[in-house]
């Protein structure tokens, strides 16, 4: 499985001596405790030809399986995600069910060699694939974001909602909670009432899709102080509405507004949320620049780092052989950072039509009473459809009239309306489709 050793070395000792924890609605769990399981787990492991599957539930079980696999030397493969996917078949899990071993369908590409491990993005397509990385890279990551942001290097408490597949949860939320030994806030996107009693008072970092954040706010209603309490949106769309509705129920509360992805790890910050494209400057420490820059200015963001992914199933990543990454955006400088100005990607064809789904989702996000949206195109049928969700008070009518008043009209096949409730997001933050 490679000749690198166990990947935890350095954290195992401050997660011994650590007074911190992992909560959850089950209660508290002290890092002690589940690395002391953890050790119990490695030492019984059997071989598994193609590594091993993290369940992404959240549990503490999920961490002490995260534990248990950077206690073993030599490191394994392994993968954060949905066992029934991508677990092998016929195989019972182990640890009481902490972990499953992996399907030669986790497997990363041919020509991979050595310990990976990877956590699944839905991409474009709604297929789910595996984006790998080192897990060795995993606590230089941690130590980028401690040098560069010091809301990381003095938080106490590291929280999300999201599930910890989502790669944003898993490199921003519970790497560096596990590597730093602070606590670590689980819960579902209805169950705010866990993280609020944990982030009030404390030097926190919140990772939730804004919309969650806006519930998470109605839960919070004002009656604490978050002064020290900074929300990563998740997926991004926080704006300046949506931020002051959070900062109203989480008074005091500041923002760290990111740009990254599964493939990049994170790339530029700001701590104003703004509505004009501009996405911050880069982190500090982490190369981040532009190529083919044309005459306008723009060009495609390219970076390196340790929190970069190398290889993809079902595909492949636009990585070069120095490590360098990028996913597409286009992007001008402007003051010291960046200004998007869309994707190489962004274009889709819907019978023959040119479509932009970010334009789209930012007319009808814009409309009085919507707090989030979403676009899914289907080409199962014979001609293709393009449905837009649209989540709050919203009706039809007003949607399509929306869609229609873009700079290139567009004519949904199909309009969903939802209730703004966490009902209308999937594990991961995201709308459902």
């Amino acid at each position: 499985m490679g000749a690198l050793g166990a990947w935890l070395t350095q954290a195992a000792p401050v997660l011994r001596g650590s007074g911190a924890g992992v909560v959850t609605e089950r209660g508290r769990f002290s890092w002690p405790s589940l690395l002391a399981r953890a050790e119990e787990l490695a030492a019984e492991l059997p071989d598994a030809p193609h590594g091993w599957v993290v369940p992404s539930d959240g549990g503490e079980r999920s961490l002490v399986g995260l534990l248990a696999l950077g206690l073993l030397d030599p490191a394994p493969r392994w993968v954060l995600g949905d066992p029934a996917r991508w677990g092998a078949a016929g195989h019972a899990a182990v640890g009481d069910g902490t972990l499953l071993a992996a399907g030669p369908q986790a497997a990363p590409p041919p020509g991979v060699d050595g310990p990976t491990y990877a956590t699944a993005s839905s991409g474009t397509t709604g297929r789910p694939k595996l984006l790998f990385g080192r897990p060795h890279a995993v606590a230089s990551a941690v130590e980028l974001y401690a040098r560069g942001l010091p809301e990381y290097a003095s938080a106490e408490v590291f929280a999300t909602c999201s599930a910890i597949d989502f790669a944003a949860a898993f490199y921003m939320v519970v790497a560096p909670a596990m590597m730093l030994g602070r606590d670590l806030v689980l819960f579902r996107p209805s169950g705010w009432e866990t993280a609020i009693g944990e982030l009030a008072g404390r030097a926190g970092v919140c990772l939730a899709p804004p919309a969650l954040a806006v519930l998470g706010a109605r839960t919070a209603a004002g009656q604490r102080a978050f002064s020290h309490t900074c929300f990563v949106p998740a997926g991004g769309g926080l704006t300046p509405e949506r931020a002051e509705r959070i900062s109203t129920g989480f008074p005091g509360s500041q923002f760290l507004t990111m740009l990254g992805s599964t493939e990049t790890g994170l790339v530029t910050v700001d701590r104003a949320v703004r509505d004009d494209g501009y996405v911050g400057a880069p982190l500090p420490g982490k190369p981040v620049w532009l190529e083919d820059i044309g005459p306008d200015g723009v060009g495609t963001l390219w970076t390196r780092g340790p929190d970069t992914r190398f290889a993809v199933t079902g595909g492949r990543l636009t990585t070069r052989p120095d490590g360098a990454v990028t996913t597409g955006d286009l992007a001008h400088p402007a003051d010291g950072g960046f200004v998007l100005d869309g994707r190489k990607d962004d274009l889709v064809k819907v019978d023959g039509v040119s479509v932009y789904p970010r334009e789209i989702t930012a007319a009808v996000r814009a409309l009085p009473g919507v707090t989030d949206a979403s676009v899914a195109l289907d080409r199962s049928r014979t001609g293709d459809r393009l449905t837009v969700i649209a989540v709050g008070d919203i009706t039809e009518a007003r949607v399509r009239d929306a869609c229609r008043r873009l700079p290139a009209p567009v004519t949904p096949h199909h309009v969903v309306c939802r209730p703004a409730d966490e009902a209308a997001y999937d594990a991961r933050g995201k709308v459902l489709r």
